[in-house]
């Protein structure tokens, strides 16, 4: 579940407003908060500088928020490594945060050295 919808309602704008500030369609960005269509890279840097909030965090990642610089470095340059392998496959915000949780987990316990 990504937190497009949250976000936009925190900040009080219709999915039109939104739109209009983005210069993207309504309906576009209704697919996307409803998680059914994906953002394309790009689309989610967009979102992330409209918000300034992270890809991740967008993306429905839970932890993001409590890590630390560093670890948020790390996640970011996983999650963009991720987006780049796994470009063909659609992977589902919740695979993509079991996927991510699987790697800090193995790295918070010497599984990766």
């Amino acid at each position: 579940m990504n937190r497009l919808k949250e976000l936009r309602k925190e900040k009080g704008l219709t999915l039109k407003q939104m739109g209009q500030l983005l210069n993207m369609l309504d309906s576009t960005l209704s697919q996307y908060e409803n998680g059914r269509r994906r953002p394309k890279e790009e689309t989610w840097k967009k979102l992330a500088d409209f918000f300034d909030a992270s890809v991740p965090y967008l993306q429905g990642a839970t932890t993001y928020e409590v890590l630390d610089p560093l670890e948020k470095g790390i996640y970011d340059h996983v999650t963009v490594a991720m987006d780049r392998a796994f470009n063909e496959y659609a992977l589902l915000p919740e695979t993509r945060e079991k996927i991510l949780k699987t790697i800090a987990y193995s790295i918070e316990n010497g599984e990766f050295n």
